[in-house]
């Protein structure tokens, strides 16, 4: 078993890892930070226009190891809904 230490990211705003997680190898914690992060997008929907959420999963030695990232933008190719609707 490993440590892997998770520090999320959320449009810039730092959330550290400070415990960790037990994994048996770096191919579980890339499973185990994917499934997270989908989850974390699925559940809190951007405040405006623009999300990006990134986990940067580090080893017990503070190692960077990988990042898993989801960006979220949305793109209007039209009127507004409010120029839409005349309001």
């Amino acid at each position: 078993m490993a440590r892997f230490f998770f520090d999320l990211t959320d449009n810039g705003e730092l959330y550290p890892d400070p415990e960790g997680t037990d994994l048996t190898d770096l191919e579980a914690a890339e499973d185990e930070a994917a499934r997270a992060l989908l989850e974390i997008a699925k559940d809190q929907m951007p405040d405006g226009t623009f999300r990006e959420v990134a986990l940067h999963v580090r080893d017990a030695a503070s190692s960077p190891l990988f990042v898993v990232k989801v960006t979220f933008e949305l793109i209007r190719n039209g009127p507004t809904s409010n120029e839409a609707t005349g309001t």
